[in-house]
């Protein structure tokens, strides 16, 4: 029988709506007693769903913690999907392990009784427990990564120890995923090392992406399809934790907000194009101003603030990769200004933990300050293809530290060439990481370098002793206590070496500040390397084009010498020198990827100028001056009744055919801080470990020591002994 319409309608009436309840916080568990500093972890249900558990407009948990001298801190709460991991080698698959729940995580920063107190409100109303207490027990973690308060421009923990950085980019696993982390954390931890940087990349632990976008899309601001990836990045924390390594987190790969460079804009879920139902942005370079944009990048932060900044193995924040690889970013250089300081100032607001936070250049020496001045704690530069790399990144320390004072400097990424797989053929034994680890020490940066290609290179070559003697050359070493000023000590050997020196910054579409250059017979070049780009462009790209002059006092004579990494491919490359702005035999000759082009020069005071006179440009990988220095040089950092410094080989880098034995060298130490007796003792650079001392008196802030001979590097400590 059927009912007539109006009939249903009446039905329909006397059937009350059914009541949607509030959050109920029910099945609360922790994980007290814990160390201080460790994670708690309390876990609980809402006693019912929501659309999306990821938008605090719909559902917004919080706990508040007392301690026991009565500061709060509060925390947001989070969703949670548990897996269980199988496989292994190249496979990981990870199943579900029991339905979700909700989670609060929190570090504690003192001993004894603390109290939390859960709250949720959504939509219905608000629901909260009486407080629950739990015991925090002391324990042998440091804490935060902080900058420190006693210098500066190094790194200390929450304890105060000193902190610093050693390690690589380990940003992506590959086929393995989180196994490959299995292989390569353990294993440079056990050599030393002490950092990694992680990326946030759409293919790896990104919570807001998807690969293709349908009808029942739910981003962005939904990652109910990513709880894998954020597991996965849990368990690379606790794999941090437990191998006492600190991870940089990169939230932004530029490739997001990229149609040109490493692109991803055509998968990102804010571009309209690509997900038509959620998306909202018509270009890339609008996320600078979106207000929408900001926001959800926002909610996204928001939960990884919830789910991993208890983590002290979590160092900072990075809030941007290298983003003038943006589309048109030299057009919005004032927009990325603002939204740094907008963003940052967010992460310092709702990370109760107050991580450090930071950004990136692929080359930051090109851009302005004031996106390092819109609060950002420590700041780095990206560099590759330099061959002499201690002498690099002295000059790149230098410069940084100078445009930044007050901030600490590392080079977060650095390589022989900008493409996979050249550092294994042309230095298959990491020689650019220890030089670069050792140089980043001597000028005063906040740690060592960190070498990209961790997967292929780093990896495949088992290159992780490269950071074994360094690793335990610092130990102990209270590097922030001193006063440190990088300094460079004089040397003298009986015989003469080559100057070789590389361009500093080797980023595209820099102008190289200065044009004008000394060389010295100590090995300085003046201005430093800094101020040379490693593209020489032709008059095709004059907004680039400041090519180099050199101005050289020769006692006897010499060759000069241009080797090249690349060419362009359009057009002729061309090379031209000019000896005293006469024309040499390299006039406008046709150049090669790779090739070297040299002229001699006589005896007396020159200038060298070179140039890039073909169609396009020429990139220089290095440039040689024959038989102009002593064998070897020596940087240090010269502190309070301490020195810490090496002695290096000119001949010691990767490029080298060998690396002769130079005996016969004289060290002339200046400017110590005591005159009387010191102690100074020798150091392997690559096993880090003491080969021999030797008593040194001081008289006027000066002494002279013989140095043992010297085939690669040695390091040494010097240390004020007694009273004058």
């Amino acid at each position: 029988m059927r009912l007539a319409a109006t009939a249903l309608a009446g039905l329909f009436l006397l059937v009350p709506s059914l009541p949607v309840h509030a959050a109920r916080i029910t099945d609360v568990t922790d994980n007290g007693p814990v160390g201080k500093y460790e994670k708690f972890e309390a876990t609980f249900n809402l006693g019912r769903d929501y659309d999306n558990p990821f938008d605090p407009g719909e559902i917004d948990v919080t706990a508040v913690f007392t301690s026991p001298s009565g500061a709060s801190v509060t925390v947001k709460g989070f969703y949670f999907q548990d897996y269980q991991r199988t496989g292994g080698g190249n496979s990981e698959t990870l199943t579900p392990l029991g339905p979700p729940v909700w989670k609060v995580r929190f570090a504690p920063n003192e001993a004894g009784t603390w109290t939390y107190r859960l709250e949720a409100v959504d939509g219905v109303g608000k629901t909260g427990l009486a407080p629950r207490s739990f015991t925090v027990i002391p324990s042998s973690n440091p804490g935060f990564v902080r900058v420190s308060p006693k210098d500066p421009d190094y790194f200390a923990f929450d304890n105060g120890e000193p902190y610093f950085p050693l390690g690589e980019n380990m940003a992506w696993g590959g086929a393995g995923r989180t196994f490959d982390y299995d292989q390569w954390l353990p294993a440079l931890a056990a050599a030393g090392g002490n950092y990694i940087r992680l990326w946030q990349a759409p293919w790896w632990t990104e919570i807001e992406w998807a690969y293709s976008y349908g009808p029942d899309t739910k981003l962005p601001g939904d990652y109910i399809s990513r709880m894998k990836e954020a597991w996965e990045l849990d368990y690379i924390l606790g794999l941090c934790a437990q191998n006492k390594v600190y991870a940089l987190l990169c939230l932004i790969n530029h490739g997001k907000f990229s149609s040109t460079t490493n692109p991803n804009w055509d998968k990102n879920p804010y571009n309209r194009a690509a997900n038509p139902k959620g998306g909202f942005l018509d270009k890339p370079e609008e996320v600078w101003t979106d207000p929408k944009a900001i926001a959800l990048l926002q909610r996204n932060w928001r939960y990884l603030v919830a789910r991993y900044a208890y983590s002290t193995a979590l160092e900072s924040w990075e809030i941007f990769n290298e983003m003038e690889w943006t589309d048109h970013y030299a057009d919005h250089l004032a927009e990325s200004v603002t939204f740094h300081q907008k963003m940052g100032d967010w992460l310092r607001a709702n990370d109760p933990y107050r991580h450090l936070v930071t950004t990136s250049y692929a080359d930051a020496l090109k851009w302005p300050v004031d996106v390092w001045n819109a609060g950002m704690q420590f700041t780095q530069e990206h560099n590759y293809g330099g061959m002499d790399m201690a002498q690099v990144v002295d000059g790149i320390a230098g410069g940084m530290r100078a445009k930044n004072p007050g901030k600490p400097f590392v080079v977060g990424e650095m390589g022989i060439g900008a493409a996979g797989g050249s550092e294994s053929q042309r230095d298959p034994t990491g020689i650019f990481i220890h030089n670069t680890n050792w140089g980043s020490l001597t000028a005063k940066a906040a740690g060592g370098g960190f070498p990209w290609w961790w997967d292929n290179y780093v990896g495949p070559n088992n290159l992780y002793w490269r950071w074994t003697g360094i690793a335990r050359f610092l130990k102990g070493e209270d590097l922030d206590a001193r006063g440190y000023q990088p300094v460079a000590f004089q040397v003298t050997t009986p015989s003469s070496a080559d100057l070789v020196f590389s361009p500093g910054n080797n980023g595209w579409g820099v102008k190289a500040p200065k044009n004008l250059f000394t060389l010295t017979d100590d090995g300085g070049v003046n201005p430093p390397e800094s101020n040379l780009t490693g593209y020489l462009y032709s008059t095709q790209k004059a907004q680039f084009r400041n090519p180099p002059t050199f101005h050289v006092t020769l006692s006897q004579a010499s060759k000069f010498k241009v080797a090249l990494n690349t060419v362009s491919s359009w057009g002729s490359p061309k090379l031209t020198i000019t000896l005293d702005g006469k024309p040499t035999e390299v006039d406008n000759l046709p150049v090669t990827a790779g090739g070297a082009y040299g002229i001699q020069v006589p005896a007396g005071a020159h200038d060298l100028f070179v140039d890039s006179t073909g169609t396009d440009w020429v990139q220089v990988a290095s440039y040689t001056l024959a038989r102009f220095v002593g064998a070897l040089r020596c940087k240090a950092l010269n502190g309070r009744d301490r020195v810490l410094g090496r002695v290096q080989s000119r001949a010691f880098t990767f490029a080298s055919a060998s690396n002769p034995k130079v005996e016969g060298g004289k060290m002339a130490l200046s400017d110590l801080n005591r005159d009387g007796d010191w102690n100074l003792e020798w150091w392997d650079t690559d096993k880090g470990v003491a080969t021999g001392s030797v008593s040194v008196k001081v008289a006027q802030g000066a002494a002279e020591v013989s140095l043992p001979p010297v085939t690669t590097d040695l390091a040494f400590k010097l240390s004020y002994a007694g009273q004058p």
